[in-house]
């Protein structure tokens, strides 16, 4: 497989990759892998899992620094930045769509809520991706824009 151009995608991210492999794998569905087995990298759950987490630690910590209301509040507020809906349209804003890796059969179903749901995702591995290869730095950078 050739390795596309990510520099626009890098780019639209403010982030440059030292190592391209960790934004190949936050871009590599698990639908991709069932047709493409001898793929070399893994799909990107993992870095979902990880980017979540950096996602809600930076967003809380700016709720927490920034008001001094109660923790329900902030919570809630939390609720509305950090969730599907908010993270698509991030997404859709990166054109970040373009550049994933997906089974033929998740390509065409595009405009379904299973599709928002991948590109949630694909944003919080991309930002798990950003944590491992700039830091914490590089991460707040991404998510406060």
């Amino acid at each position: 497989m050739e390795q596309p151009d990510f520099r626009p995608l890098e780019e639209r991210l403010g982030h440059t990759f030292r190592d391209q492999s960790l934004l190949l794998q936050a871009l590599t569905h698990r639908s991709y892998l069932n047709e493409h087995s001898d793929f070399p990298y893994t799909h990107n759950e993992r870095l979902e899992f990880l980017g979540d987490a950096v996602l809600e630690l930076i967003v809380t910590e700016h709720l927490y620094k920034t008001y001094a209301n109660p923790e329900g509040d902030l919570t809630n507020w939390r609720a509305a930045l950090v969730n599907a809906k908010t993270l698509a349209g991030i997404s859709n804003d990166l054109k970040f769509e373009e550049y994933l890796l997906l089974s033929k059969g998740e390509a065409r179903d595009k405009d379904s809520k299973a599709r928002m749901y991948i590109l949630a995702n694909g944003i919080e591995a991309i930002i798990g991706a950003i944590y491992l290869d700039g830091g914490t730095p590089a991460a707040e950078k991404f998510i406060h824009g």
